[in-house]
């Protein structure tokens, strides 16, 4: 379950930031793109997908922004 791990790791990072940085989906997109180019190693042993992209953490992430706004 290589990809439940990395979506696990990706949550508990987002869930770090403050609550004001986790309203929008610009939110998302941007954590995305910096936790891939800070932390490339969080994604060094997924093997469930050629590659972990933006779209696929954004994707991780958008349920939990419908959560926040609802």
């Amino acid at each position: 379950m290589p990809q439940l791990e990395a979506q696990a790791r990706v949550l508990e990072e987002w869930f770090r930031l403050p609550e004001s940085r986790r309203l929008h989906a610009t939110d998302a997109v941007a954590f995305a793109f910096r936790l891939l180019q800070d932390r490339p190693d969080m994604f060094a042993r997924h093997r469930g997908r050629a590659q972990v992209d933006h779209e696929l953490i954004v994707d991780w992430l958008l349920p939990y922004l419908n959560r926040q706004a609802s």
